[in-house]
């Protein structure tokens, strides 16, 4: 890209030389426009409320048109959360013709389908300032930009719905391990499907994964490999006695204690466990150092400009 900056911004926009972005108005809705030179193309960014409105559908579809319909647009799309992108292929000389047409476009769409710019971090339909977060473009509320630059989430962590929503993913998870219990087999993937399916219980029904809630997530995963072992032994004893000895599956837990007295057993049960554990851990550390870092991420005050 080898163009004056200042000869294509769009007019009411502002090009931001330190932070490498363009910001204004267009009617009704407010973009962000990153110069990417080295692609030789220029990203519009544009957040908006689209997963609250009737006319998503219609909206992605005029997406997918405009891409077809212009040669200088390269993609155009969603996030599947708020942020629309279009990627303009630079021209030069008929760069900022290129950028105008393309923003009157969307507002068009906007104001046609009632969409409205949003917060590109709470969502939320509010006065929106232009903004960097850690030299990254953003169009932030008041409440958001202090909370961000103060190290503080918008979400508040609803402790017991979120060790409830994590007892019922990492029951969800210990079926795998009953079921590959049953044809003998032990796998990392049993155990990593527990702790996946605590962690994102927790963050559904908790409404936020803090650290606090991946240490509550992990001690119910390892719990739970152990109920879901027991359980699996439990099956095996069903089957096993066949309802002469054994009348429900009930019944089957009740015969654990007495035949875990034979050493044998103990110790297969013990080794399975064992291997379980370690498989687990192994299968799950990404996951568990991801979220936590993630977490961490949201605690962190973060570096605001104000344009």
């Amino acid at each position: 890209m080898n163009v004056q900056m200042e000869y294509v911004v769009p007019d009411g926009f502002v090009f931001e030389k330190a932070q490498n972005v363009m910001h204004g108005r267009y009617g009704s809705m407010e973009f962000l426009i990153v110069p990417m030179m080295t692609e030789n193309q220029f990203q519009i960014q544009l957040y908006a409320d689209m997963e609250k409105s009737s006319k998503k559908n219609q909206f992605l579809e005029y997406l997918k048109a405009l891409q077809q319909r212009h040669s200088f647009v390269q993609y155009a799309g969603y996030d599947g959360k708020d942020m629309v992108s279009v990627y303009v292929a630079s021209k030069e000389q008929e760069d900022k013709e290129n950028l105008t047409l393309v923003i009157s476009e969307l507002t068009g769409k906007c104001e046609e389908y009632g969409l409205h710019n949003c917060c590109s971090s709470c969502r939320k339909v509010r006065p929106l300032h232009a903004v960097t977060v850690d030299r990254v473009p953003a169009l932030l509320c008041q409440d958001c930009e202090t909370q961000l630059a103060r190290g503080m989430d918008e979400k508040r962590e609803h402790l017991l719905l979120g060790v409830i929503g994590a007892v019922l993913g990492a029951l969800l998870g210990s079926v795998l391990w009953v079921v590959l219990g049953q044809i003998g087999f032990i796998a990392g993937i049993a155990g990593y499907a527990i702790v996946f399916c605590a962690i994102k219980g927790y963050e559904l029904l908790g409404k936020k994964l803090s650290k606090s809630g991946i240490v509550i997530c992990v001690l119910l995963s390892f719990l739970m490999i152990a109920g879901a072992e027991f359980t699996s032994l439990a099956v095996t004893v069903y089957k096993e006695m066949g309802s002469l000895f054994v009348s429900s599956i009930w019944d089957a837990f009740g015969w654990i204690p007495e035949l875990m007295q034979e050493p044998e057993l103990a110790m297969g049960v013990g080794k399975d466990l064992v291997v379980g554990y370690i498989l687990a851990i192994w299968a799950s550390y990404s996951l568990v150092k991801y979220s936590w870092r993630q977490a961490g991420e949201l605690q962190r005050p973060h570096t605001i400009e104000r344009f």
